[in-house]
């Protein structure tokens, strides 16, 4: 809103209004100076897509796991590492999961929380990855919804 000498004026379209009028009855803008709205940068479509692309390499990575294991089986060969490789393989599903998850929040600028659980998750094995994901998510967080 501006004021010139006694008459107010929408400063988005220009049209007189009055003085305690909420909004301007030409444009429908806010004259009362609310917040102003938060700035979105490419910080979190960067960490969320990087967090995504980490959830299907882990994916990928759980696959070999399991054909390796499935081929250890069947050929009797060090069939006491079997036990261990599946383990390996379930926690990286579940590191997988929650990384891909983080990332649709981060993509969506919801869940703050949640897409730096996934980029923090995103680490382990593919450190690079996990690190830029997790330091661009702490970046971005002023623009995610609260």
């Amino acid at each position: 809103m501006i004021d010139t000498g006694g008459t107010l004026f929408c400063s988005k379209c220009g049209k007189e209004t009055t003085e305690n009028a909420a909004f301007c009855a030409g444009c429908g803008a806010s004259l009362t100076g609310g917040q102003p709205a938060k700035k979105r940068t490419w910080l979190s479509t960067v960490a969320g897509t990087i967090s995504v692309i980490d959830g299907f390499l882990k994916a990928v990575l759980v696959f070999l796991i399991v054909v390796g294991a499935v081929v250890m089986l069947t050929e009797h060969e060090d069939e006491e590492s079997v036990p261990g490789a599946l383990a390996s393989a379930a926690v990286l599903v579940i590191l997988g999961v929650l990384a891909i998850a983080g990332g649709v929040c981060a993509l969506r600028r919801k869940g703050w929380g949640w897409a730096l659980a996934g980029a923090i998750a995103a680490v382990i094995p593919f450190f690079p990855l996990g690190i830029a994901s997790t330091i661009l998510t702490v970046m971005a967080r002023d623009e995610f919804e609260r």
